[in-house]
């Protein structure tokens, strides 16, 4: 078992919410994506229908 310090990538990724919920969407087909927050935020973060994804749910994005 790994005994270190969690790295900047996993604190980031657990300091938010959205962002530790891991999960993405896409703006344009509604398409949903489970992620490892911290390694998208180390290796690039997911695409869909050619743009990234977001954090923010559908129902979040409502006026």
């Amino acid at each position: 078992m790994d005994k270190r310090r969690p790295g900047v990538h996993e604190q980031i990724a657990r300091s938010h919410p959205k962002l530790a919920r891991g999960q993405v969407w896409c703006r344009r087909c509604g398409g949903t994506r489970k992620v490892d927050p911290a390694a998208s935020l180390q290796a690039g973060w997911p695409k869909c229908c050619g743009a990234t994804m977001t954090i923010d749910a559908p129902e979040a994005r409502k006026p």
